[in-house]
């Protein structure tokens, strides 16, 4: 059996978005069903919506600015370049940042346990999959890589990146149209996050 093969009947890993999507909607629901503990019109508020559109727009950008480098490329050559020179998977990062400013819209502690708690289960389930796959698939060069450059958190240091880079405008192309339906979530989620206050709007819980 060869290791896409393994990957492909690994539970974990087919079920990997299903389980964060699951937790997300679970969590989601508990709350914003519930009274915030950080009032409306304060510094406070102000300070995390701020936090939260920052993050947002840092995910997005990490993510667009990763496709430039390997858009088409991931299992071809070692792309070991740009973001992939500071941390091995700066597409994750990305995604992990957008999902975390949901949270800080919401202005809600158990929501951001909610994200690590997905983000743990989908990173476990699928990076160290990926990994053997692209170890068995690129031999020794990415094995030099990944003994070189932090698996997440960036190493600033590291960075490197060439005068030119080749991009495939096709996928590309894909992320864009990814990324304008994902500006969607912290606009819907900042209004949830209103909303919440409101007199009028479900308070069943107290959650922090």
């Amino acid at each position: 059996m060869t290791h896409k093969a393994e990957m492909a009947e690994s539970w974990a890993f087919r079920s990997r978005g299903l389980v964060g999507a699951v937790i997300g909607i679970a969590f989601g629901i508990l709350v914003i069903t519930s009274a915030p503990l950080i009032p409306a019109g304060g510094w406070t508020q102000l300070s995390l919506e701020i936090l939260g559109w920052l993050t947002f727009f840092a995910g997005a950008t990490m993510r667009f600015w990763s496709t430039l480098y390997i858009g088409g490329r991931k299992t071809m050559v070692v792309v070991c370049e740009g973001p992939y020179s500071i941390c091995r998977n700066p597409l994750y990062v990305g995604t992990f940042l957008v999902a975390i400013s949901t949270a800080l819209l919401l202005r809600s502690l158990t929501f951001a346990l909610a994200i690590l708690l997905g983000g743990a289960f989908y990173a476990l389930a699928t990076v160290p999959a990926e990994e053997r796959y692209l170890s068995k698939t690129l031999g020794e060069a990415y094995d030099r890589y990944c003994r070189r450059v932090p698996r997440f958190w960036p190493r600033l240091s590291s960075y490197y990146t060439p005068a030119e880079v080749v991009v495939n405008i096709r996928a590309l192309r894909r992320e864009w149209l990814r990324a304008s339906r994902w500006v969607l979530i912290p606009i819907l989620v900042n209004m949830a996050g209103r909303w919440r206050v409101e007199a009028w709007w479900p308070h069943w819980l107290t959650l922090p």
